[in-house]
């Protein structure tokens, strides 16, 4: 009996000391504004959108940059827009343009978190009978710059 509460008590007491290990810690943003592209050229990318909902204009709505601090990513929607509204993405190599990825506006973009030069990026859409809020289509495609300085697609963007 005293050896079956000795090895409780082993049991125990090494079992009380015990941590799930910490999930790794996110690198700190070391990017500067100045890194990325002005107000004014955001705006005039923006501006030179075309319309996708009449009645609207496209304003930003969130934006980002690789860890390398040269990719920057502008996300931009309709004023007037619900979940299933189309979206669009400018990339810029710090301050200089260079375009969307793709040549019409697409609903469901979500950037995920990039790497030091890449931005991946995940397009859903309707399939069958999907509601507007539940799209199951879904793929993902990675952005860097390439070695001309223009934007590179690595993959194809889905449901293009």
């Amino acid at each position: 009996m005293r050896q079956l509460i000795v090895i409780f008590l082993v049991l125990l007491a090494s079992g009380c000391g015990w941590k799930p290990p910490a999930p790794p810690q996110a690198r700190p943003d070391t990017c500067k504004d100045s890194d990325g592209p002005t107000a004014d050229t955001v705006r005039r990318a923006i501006t030179a959108v075309p319309i996708a909902v009449p009645g609207t204009i496209w304003v930003e709505m969130g934006r980002g940059h690789t860890r390398n601090c040269r990719l920057h990513w502008v996300q931009i929607i309709p004023t007037i827009a619900s979940e299933s509204s189309p979206q669009q993405l400018l990339f810029f190599d710090h301050n200089t343009p260079l375009g969307s990825p793709t040549t019409n506006p697409k609903p469901y973009i979500t950037v995920l978190p990039p790497t030091d030069d890449t931005v991946t990026v995940q397009y859903q859409w309707q399939k069958g009978n999907d509601q507007l809020c539940c799209p199951t289509g879904i793929g993902t495609v990675k952005f860097r710059i390439g070695p001309d300085g223009k934007l590179q697609t690595l993959g194809k963007v889905p449901n293009q």
